[in-house]
């Protein structure tokens, strides 16, 4: 369902607004999820589960020498990963919106037009 390789996207809390997830890889096999990359807090790792027959995901970003994030989303009809990250360590507790997509190539233009027809 979703792509192995390069994605990016964001993560949202209160008093950090809106932060960058720079490029980083995830890796989708046999129903489980890993990766890492870095954003502003650090270097991190994913592991996690994720089902092919509906898009759900769970993961568990852990930063090096730090906290872990978990991540529960689902498809945004659009190819992404939507949904809430929470964090419960330490007595630090915070949660906010989260979203993953892809880097897939642009289309050059030189793509060849292939023809959709309606299945009857």
């Amino acid at each position: 369902m979703y792509p192995s390789g390069s994605w990016a996207g964001f993560w949202q809390q209160p008093g950090w607004g809106r932060q960058p997830m720079a490029e980083f890889r995830l890796r989708f096999h046999d129903d489980a999820v890993s990766g890492g990359g870095r954003d502003v807090v650090g270097v991190f790792t994913v592991t996690g589960r994720f089902d092919a027959t509906n898009g759900s995901v769970a993961l568990r970003k852990k930063y090096v020498g730090a906290h872990v994030v978990e991540y529960v989303g689902g498809p945004d009809g659009e190819g992404c990963i939507l949904g809430t990250w929470r964090i419960d360590h330490d007595g630090l507790k915070s949660s906010g919106p989260f979203l993953m997509k892809p880097n897939l190539p642009r289309p050059t233009g030189d793509e060849a037009i292939r023809e959709i027809r309606k299945q009857a």
